[in-house]
């Protein structure tokens, strides 16, 4: 099975522009590179910037991309909490808008597992050039996706953060802040003053109920009065009646 260009381009469709990054530093970008500077780009204020990078000493944001490039753009099995100097340079160019060929990028880390007899990278590329060369894989083990595999929360809490009640992300060993919409604690009162306000309260639903019930009364006494008074002027009138029979 061979794959050449077209059949490759065809396939991915992956965009075949920028640079031709090999991991380590393309021409075009060693006057602008320094793993110092780099580093100081990517790491947090603890970080050691002379001995081995680790992927705890990176930032935030940082953290997220390296995690990215580990598992799915530069995928390896060994090593992922360790920011090599290849990660280092891909993270220099992400922060700094440098375009990457990714097509070439893939097909030489593909190239490069057939050299040295590692387990094929991007799984779902080699699917897809055995499914186009029609090789049968009924009997062929296969991995089925899981719902763990998705890069969300649970990723990000597994390399050591976690998220504050204001939703942003922080360290797992991070103190945390004192909120400052937390209202006061209440001015404790003596028992005195506390029975003072109970029985105000008391006193002021008696009242409400009280006022409701000769609301109430009052209403009803209203609507019997309306009744006798139509009932006289029917009286009236059947008076008038008979005596003009009569």
């Amino acid at each position: 099975m061979i794959i050449d260009e077209s059949i490759f381009f065809s396939l991915t469709q992956l965009p075949s522009q920028g640079a031709s990054f090999e991991g380590t530093i393309v021409d075009n970008w060693k006057f602008d590179y320094s793993s110092l500077d780099a580093r100081r780009m990517v790491c947090n204020d603890q970080a050691n910037m002379t001995g081995r990078l680790l992927a705890s000493s990176l930032t935030f944001d940082c953290r997220i991309m390296h995690y990215i490039i580990v598992c799915i753009l530069l995928p390896r099995s060994s090593n992922l909490a360790q920011a090599s100097e290849e990660d280092l340079i891909l993270m220099w160019a992400f922060l700094t808008s440098r375009p990457i060929d990714w097509a070439h990028l893939i097909r030489y880390r593909i190239h490069k597992a057939l050299w040295s007899n590692a387990p094929l990278p991007y799984p779902h590329l080699v699917n897809l050039f055995l499914h186009h060369f029609q090789i049968p894989l009924d009997n062929e083990p296969f991995v089925k996706v899981k719902r763990s595999f998705a890069i969300g929360a649970g990723a990000v809490t597994s390399v050591g953060y976690r998220k504050d009640i204001d939703g942003q992300w922080l360290k797992k060993d991070a103190q945390p802040t004192q909120d400052k919409h937390t209202p006061s604690p209440l001015p404790q009162r003596d028992d005195s003053s506390a029975l003072m306000h109970e029985v105000l309260l008391e006193l002021r639903d008696l009242r409400t109920y009280v006022g409701e019930r000769f609301d109430s009364l009052d209403g009803r006494i209203d609507a019997i009065d309306a009744r006798f008074g139509g009932m006289d002027t029917l009286i009236t009138q059947l008076e008038e009646d008979i005596s003009y029979v009569r």
